[in-house]
């Protein structure tokens, strides 16, 4: 069953990309001034905003239960692991910067990275930074959710998800639990990158950071991607160098999801 679930909400994103109702989250805006205005500490503010949604969706799941019966575990499943994917349009925004980049709209390219009011000049932070970019936004889009649905489920999947909204709309509030969300899957997305490419490289950047609580997920993927593709920052600027390290990072991820999706698959028929 888990396997099903896991396959068809796969393939609902697939078809249907990231949005829809399930990815519209106004709704937890109004919740955010309700848990704001008990003015509670940190952590127990980021349990409330996470036990409220999953609350209402176990409800939905005994409800749905009485009449569907066990099929209603594949249908809440589904939707909660679908509304764990990650927000945006990702490979439209990897395309259109890549277009931007190519005919040499620099300003277009850089407000994709949010980077739009930075110096003209600073090319080489800019273009350092889309690797970095491009590699979180695919790997916090879809590999966290898919280890957390793995281990714990459709109810882990958006916990998960749920930590990343808190933590965005409050402005970096909840960046501890974030991090820590991501601790784990980061490191599984290194070991996929060290299986891909350079394995002893790679492997060596798992071991040295392990401990390093100062270098953010976000480096920490771009250098593994540097490393597992053999890139040299110091090349990465120039337009032309920007868009190959955007390319490989993309090529990487995609390739990355693939094999945890045969290892799963593996998994299920054993």
């Amino acid at each position: 069953m888990s396997y099903l679930v896991f396959i068809v909400s796969v393939g609902l994103l697939a078809l249907l990309g990231a949005g829809g109702p399930l990815h519209r989250d106004t709704w937890l805006e109004a919740l955010d001034r309700r848990i704001d205005a008990i003015e509670v500490g940190v952590w127990v503010s980021l349990c409330m905003r996470i036990f409220a949604p999953l609350f209402m969706a176990g409800i939905a799941l005994t409800v749905t239960q009485l009449f569907l019966g066990d099929f209603a575990q594949a249908l809440i499943g589904v939707l909660l692991l679908y509304f764990s994917w990650g927000r945006g349009d990702y490979p439209t925004e990897l395309q259109r910067f890549l277009a931007r980049a190519r005919v040499g709209d620099s300003v277009g390219a850089r407000a994709f990275l949010d980077l739009s009011d930075s110096e003209p000049a600073a090319t080489a932070a800019w273009e350092t930074e889309a690797l970095a970019h491009f590699a979180y936004r695919g790997y916090a889009r879809w590999f966290p959710p898919v280890l957390y649905f793995c281990l714990l489920g459709p109810f882990a999947a958006a916990t998960y998800r749920l930590v990343v909204l808190a933590n965005a709309r409050s402005g970096g509030r909840f960046d501890d639990a974030q991090n820590l969300l991501e601790w784990l899957p980061s490191r599984l997305l290194l070991l996929t990158f060290a299986v891909l490419g350079d394995f002893d490289s790679t492997r060596r950047l798992v071991t040295a950071h392990e401990v390093d609580g100062e270098l953010s997920v976000k480096a920490l993927l771009a250098e593994g991607v540097e490393r597992a593709w053999h890139l040299d920052e110091s090349e990465l600027q120039g337009v032309d160098k920007t868009i190959a390290a955007v390319e490989t990072a993309a090529k990487a991820i995609n390739r990355s999801c693939a094999v945890w999706i045969i290892l799963i698959s593996l998994t299920a028929l054993l």
